[in-house]
């Protein structure tokens, strides 16, 4: 008899079980709360979402792990993401390989509804051994001290509401043409995060600021890394003015639940940030999104106008000729005429008229804009273009070659705000 039976979630049973699970799991986090209220009130999700692992004998639900679908835009192309999260196991049936069968199933799904990226918040030292790699900055940490702040404020906080979510989307649209990679969050998911969301261990709270005839927003969580009072959003076009009543505000909010320091959560290239520094505040190491490329022809080929805009504004307009990702086990071409990608395929090495050397582990990072060739070749002496230690077949030599590929993938700004 099969001691495991692999499957989907199908019912309130099995969505209770799940619950019970991950409140055992985790405890003493109340996951198992999230896992409910996504599964009952978040938009695009259903039972069907969860991937399970049954014991056969007890029929009891021992493993498990949720798809939470996104959309995030890379420079205005639309991304179809797919978060695995609340991963799990009973501790009594983990290294029974569980997590692996349940994820067979699961980038079948990647592939068969065409998910571009599947993402990762999880802990370190797991995920790869999976394809996952640190891709999208995520969880900043600077620290701000309270005694920098100003005491008083005199603009008026309120709590928002349903009535703001237009305002509150537009202010996203705001944030968003100042990022390379953002979120997309409709209509439906800000009214969760407003409502359903604040039960959760994701819960925030949403102040918008009224000044004169202008009004802003921040978001803050209620729980979450370190002891600070986390901000982890608001509108990026506050004026310097109004951020000192903001500080005002959100110091004596710290100060009334005994947080020590106020923690920005937010992209380095933020105004709240830059305020921040100025005030001396510790700024630490992001941690970063875990993140797959589901199927690199298909996403090269999905941001095809946007490394053909890269190309445009370079010294290689009108390029002509083969460029090549070369993985040492095989190799992707990107074919170019006059400026224009006109074909995406992989093969064996072949010569090329521009080849980059790179390990596929280091792929998602370059892709994504997470680090350039040179930053990983830093770690990563086997990053490097045509000959530089290699003796290549290519018409090129090195140093053009660098330049070309620091033109198609620059070091971006990117951040991914909370969508629950």
């Amino acid at each position: 008899m099969t001691k495991y039976i692999y499957s989907k979630a199908e019912s309130k049973t099995d969505l209770n079980q799940l619950a019970k699970l991950f409140n055992k799991v985790f405890e003493p986090e109340k996951v198992g709360e999230l896992a409910e209220s996504l599964t009952m009130h978040y938009p695009d999700m259903n039972y069907n979402n969860w991937y399970i692992a049954r014991d056969n004998k007890s029929q009891n639900i021992v493993s498990g792990f949720v798809l939470i679908p996104w959309e995030w835009q890379m420079q205005g192309i639309s991304l179809k993401i797919a978060e695995m999260g609340i991963v799990g196991t009973n501790e009594q049936h983990r290294g029974q390989d569980l997590f692996r069968n349940n994820n067979n199933t699961f980038e079948k799904d990647l592939t068969e509804f065409e998910y571009d990226l599947a993402v990762i918040q999880g802990i370190p030292g797991i995920y790869h051994r999976m394809g996952y790699h640190y891709a999208i900055p995520m969880e900043n940490h600077i620290e701000l001290p309270l005694t920098a702040l100003p005491n008083s404020y005199n603009l008026k906080f309120r709590a928002a509401d349903f009535n703001d979510i237009s305002f509150l989307m537009h202010e996203e649209d705001k944030c968003r043409a100042l990022l390379q990679i953002s979120v997309v969050r409709s209509k439906e998911k800000w009214q969760y995060i407003l409502s359903e969301g604040k039960s959760t261990e994701y819960a925030s709270e949403i102040f918008i600021i009224e000044s004169n005839d202008k009004s802003y927003f921040v978001r803050i969580l209620k729980q979450g890394f370190g002891n600070g009072l986390i901000i982890s959003e608001a509108s990026c076009d506050i004026p310097v003015s109004v951020i000192n009543d903001l500080m005002a505000f959100l110091k004596n909010k710290a100060l009334k639940t005994k947080k020590p320091f106020i923690r920005l959560n937010l992209p380095g290239s933020h105004v709240l940030t830059d305020y921040a520094k100025q005030f001396g505040a510790v700024e630490r190491q992001p941690y970063a999104w875990q993140v797959k490329i589901v199927n690199y022809l298909s996403f090269i080929h999905k941001i095809k106008s946007l490394l053909e805009q890269r190309v445009k504004n370079s010294i290689y307009t009108g390029l002509t000729g083969s460029v090549a990702l070369h993985l040492y086990t095989k190799q992707i071409n990107i074919r170019w005429h006059d400026g224009q990608i006109i074909k995406v395929d992989e093969g064996i090495t072949e010569a090329t008229d521009f080849t980059l050397s790179i390990p596929k582990e280091c792929l998602p990072a370059l892709l994504l804009g997470h680090r350039t060739w040179k930053e990983l070749q830093f770690n990563r002496p086997d990053v490097f273009p045509a000959d530089q230690y290699l003796r290549m077949a290519t018409d090129e030599p090195s140093e053009k070659t660098g330049h070309l590929f620091s033109v198609l993938f620059p070091r971006i700004n990117s951040w991914i705000y909370c969508q629950y």
